[in-house]
Order: structure tokens, then sequence, then C-alpha cells
């Protein structure tokens, strides 16, 4: 009897992923070699491909040569580097997602106006250490969880405005957003949340599916925090056993043993490419029956 496997939609690159990838071989095919000072996407197979490429990964805008190429990735930047890159006569090619370059816009609006800043997020992404870059005050704060809420100020008689990172899982962070609104009633926020729309696409289509699957498989590089997510998501939502893969060539297939049905989704920074690898190595290997399959 064949296994069902269900392909979860959308997959491959999202819109600001496909922009960022197609600016990075136009800019090489211009100038044969380009800086980067943070990974363009979190997908370790692309940039290996990148690098060989071309692209040319270094510590800090510092190390990159005055006058070359130097390309920002789709997490963004803050202010100050871009400000020492055009001191040092680069060329700048701004990758940033317009999603993320959004919040930048509205970020850098509400401190202007004094307001006190409230970023839901990890402090590590370089998204948020790009975003904070826009808090021209000090009055920022970075909150991951529920308890980094406690030790946020109450704010009495001060304005205050929240923002979420975007690729946080959209579950998780309702609880968050909740807990803030109890302890600070009159913050303001400019959307429910900033999450990308075709990140919540894919967390709610494998919320919708994980709970009947033997398995899940999430094929996204571990540093991807839309794949680590999406992960996330599937345990929580019932699925028996998670994975999260690179490509082809981490599938153990003894994992199959006693598995009737599967999904396999991919992080936003995942190329299809990766996941037609993947089917047709399953296709050649295990008896198997494909089906498309998006949340309604």
């Amino acid at each position: 009897m064949s296994m069902i496997c269900y392909l979860l939609s959308p997959r491959g690159f999202c819109s600001g992923v496909t922009r960022a990838v197609n600016m990075a071989n136009q800019v090489l095919k211009l100038y044969g070699s380009v800086y980067i000072t943070e990974d363009i996407i979190h997908n370790e197979i692309f940039m290996k491909n990148l690098k060989r490429a071309g692209v040319i990964k270094v510590s800090s805008i510092d190390d990159v040569p005055d006058g070359s190429a130097v390309m920002i990735s789709v997490h963004g930047v803050s202010p100050k580097i871009i400000e020492k890159a055009e001191n040092k006569q680069l060329t700048i090619i701004d990758g940033t997602c317009p999603i993320v370059e959004s919040v930048q816009k509205a970020v850098r609006k509400a401190s202007q106006e004094g307001k006190k800043i409230i970023i839901i997020g990890n402090r590590t992404h370089p998204e948020i250490i790009a975003i904070l870059g826009y808090a021209y005050n000090k009055d920022s704060f970075v909150v991951y969880n529920e308890l980094d809420v406690d030790l946020l100020p109450d704010f009495v008689g001060e304005e205050v405005v929240y923002f979420t990172q975007t690729t946080l899982n959209c579950y998780s962070v309702r609880s968050i957003i909740k807990k803030i609104v109890e302890k600070i009633p009159h913050i303001q926020s400019i959307s429910e949340n900033n999450i990308c729309y075709a990140i919540k696409q894919r967390q709610y289509t494998i919320d919708e599916i994980s709970n009947a699957m033997d398995l899940v498989i999430i094929v996204g590089s571990a540093y991807s925090a839309n794949s680590t997510r999406l992960s996330e998501i599937a345990k929580n939502a019932g699925a028996k056993k998670v994975i999260q893969i690179d490509d082809k060539n981490c599938l153990d297939l003894k994992i199959f043993k006693d598995v009737k049905k599967f999904a396999i989704a991919s992080g936003t920074s995942t190329p299809e490419a990766v996941i037609d690898d993947l089917v047709n190595f399953l296709k050649d290997n295990i008896n198997v029956i494909f089906e498309e399959y998006r949340a309604i």
C-alpha cells in the first residue's frame, strides 16, 4: 500500500526573497563579485552557491574595500551601516524585504514622534538588530516571550507602540501581544502584527494538517527563523514526528517506517528546486503518492 505525501502550498521562495535573489544574480553579472556582511537569505545551500558565484562575506562594513559593491540582506541593516557604506563610496544594493522596510519606516516615525517602542522578536536576529537602528531614542524594548513582558515598565502617561518581527510564530505572538495589552492597555499598534503574509499562509497550512500526519518534513536551514517556526507549529499541532532538513541528502529513509501519511513544507528562504529534488528522491526510493494541499 502506498504512503500519501501532502505537498503543502505555498512553498519555495516568497516574493521578498525572490526579489533579493534576483538582485544578487544581477549584481554578480554586472560586477562579478559583491560583498555582504549578513547572508542575503537564511539558506545554507543557496548561500554556498552564491559564494561560489562571487558573493564575498565579511565581518563588517569596515572590511569591504572602498568603491566596491555591497548588498544588504532581506533582513535589512541599520541606518548607521548605510551611512558607513556611503562614506566608503560603496555601491549599495538594497535587498531589504519590502515588508521589513515598512516596519523600519514605521519604527523611525514612531521614534521621531517621541513614542516608546516595544519590538516583539529575537534580539539577536539580523532583522531586529536592523530595526533597532531606526529607533533613534533609547526608549526601545525587545521582548521575546511572556516572561520578558513582565520586565517592561508600565509606561504610565507615555505614548507607546509595539511592532513584531516578520518571521515569528503567529500563534505564539498572539499570547505575547495579549499580555502586553493587559499590562499596557493604552499601547498602540500599527497593525495586529507585522508577520509576513506568506509566512502566515504556511503557518496556517501546517497547523491545519499536522494533527493528521505521522510525519512532517520541514525543508529549510536550521538558522532560518521562519522554517524553524514551521517545525514548532507542526509539533504543537500534534504531528507524530517532525524533522527539519536542508535537502534530500539529510533524509534517512528509515524514518518512513510505519508512516502512512506525511507532509512536506518549506520555509520562505528554501529554493523550490531543493524541494523538487526531495520529491524526485522519494519517488525513486519509496512507494508514495503525492497530493497538493493548501489551507482554505
